[in-house]
């Protein structure tokens, strides 16, 4: 009996063997991963452009002595380098080139000088550009005895009220020149004397004149403080704005102290700032659609 004991044992001694043998055969090895690098890289050219969104503003059925209510402007970087010192202008220099008063044409009258602009770092509006004229006729009860020279007088008009003004001619007759003189009631007016005496011009600086324009900072309380006011060579219209700073073309409106950017810090490739803008409508002026404007705001790269 161990005799074919032996036997079976070397049997199966043999046949597992072989089942290891042919279990060693069909494992196949794993493959290794490849991989490899490649650098890249992107040069963007340097371009200066803003975007400003909607492109198209308009205030419909507006009542004088009436706002038509805020609305948005974004400006946007769409360029590729840093933009700055932003300003805003209307063309309403170039839109109302004759006296509209008494007319009931409403295209005589530029949109622009109604629209105001806040920016988002002063929490008051200005007018973007407005243009008052020469009354040409005699306003009862005033006094212009603080002036110098009285030439030429109006009312500044706002959405509430009227303030009267006047404007003292210098050199040879002229209002674009240093010595020229202007100053506007500091309460509205209520057709009295003492709401007719625009007083001692002595915050309103003349900062600078040109070929067609004197600058005068206006720094006293009343309706125009902070705001620059140009006065035209022939003493015919008074310019008023805060935001316009050209300095060449149309006038030297950056020579104004009290002229100031919508935007001076710098806005990057990508980001926006925001403007708002609403029609302020004084009274007496004709219904229908004012003659269409351009607003441009400029960035310096």
């Amino acid at each position: 009996m161990s005799q074919k004991i032996l036997v079976f044992s070397v049997l199966f001694l043999a046949v597992l063997t072989f089942f290891v043998a042919i279990t060693v055969i069909t494992i196949k090895p794993a493959l290794a991963d490849a991989s490899n690098t490649t650098t890249i890289d992107v040069n963007v050219t340097e371009y200066s452009s803003i975007s400003i969104w909607p492109t198209v503003l308009n205030w419909t059925s507006v009542a004088v002595g009436h706002t038509g209510g805020p609305k948005n402007l974004t400006i946007k970087n769409v360029g590729s380098i840093n933009v700055s010192n932003m300003y805003a202008y209307v063309d309403t220099l170039s839109k109302e080139l004759g006296r509209p008063y008494g007319s009931s044409n409403p295209k005589n009258y530029s949109a622009g000088e109604v629209i105001t602009l806040e920016n988002e770092t002063d929490a008051q509006y200005y007018y973007a550009g407005r243009i008052e004229w020469n009354w040409t006729e005699d306003i009862p009860n005033h006094n212009w005895g603080n002036v110098t020279s009285p030439v030429a007088w109006g009312y500044f008009r706002n959405v509430t009220d009227d303030y009267v003004w006047v404007v003292g001619n210098g050199t040879a007759g002229k209002c674009n020149v240093s010595d020229a003189q202007f100053s506007i009631e500091n309460v509205p007016d209520l057709g009295t004397i003492d709401t007719r005496t625009p007083p001692v011009p002595t915050n309103m600086v003349n900062n600078f004149n040109d070929s067609s324009w004197s600058y005068f900072s206006i720094d006293e309380a009343g309706p125009l403080n902070r705001y620059c006011v140009a006065v035209y060579r022939d003493c015919s219209k008074i310019y008023i704005y805060n935001f316009d700073k050209r300095g060449s073309g149309a006038g030297n409106f950056s020579s104004c102290t009290n002229s100031d950017y919508i935007r001076a810090a710098n806005l990057v490739p990508g980001d926006t700032t925001i403007l708002k803008a609403d029609a302020w409508v004084p009274n007496g002026y004709p219904a229908g659609w004012l003659n269409t404007t351009i607003l441009t705001v400029y960035a310096t790269s």
